[in-house]
């Protein structure tokens, strides 16, 4: 019984991640990330391909990415996205490590 309950968590746990990533592929959209970045077939532009960014940063990382990029870099032509917060940012920055 313990191993059910062990794998019924682990598999709610993949549906629960999933979930989130479909949720910030749609982030993505809405907030036109696409406009300047390229995230595997979505968008286009000559700002930095996305489509490896999950296996190169942490998730702490691209969260302050997202909000405020001159974190990062105070040169970087990336505005900031403040608006991005909570479940949304998360979601995002799951879709972009996926």
């Amino acid at each position: 019984m313990k191993r059910n309950a062990g794998f019924l968590l682990v598999a709610a746990a993949i549906a629960a991640s999933a979930a989130c990533a479909s949720r910030g592929r749609e982030v993505f959209v809405r907030e036109g990330c696409g406009n300047c970045h390229r995230f595997r077939e979505l968008g286009n532009g000559g700002a930095p391909e996305l489509s490896e960014i999950g296996s190169r940063r942490d998730a702490a990382w691209i969260a302050v990415q997202v909000r405020t990029p001159a974190a990062h870099n105070p040169a970087t032509r990336m505005p900031p996205f403040p608006r991005i917060t909570g479940y949304d940012l998360r979601s995002l920055v799951a879709f972009l490590r996926s």
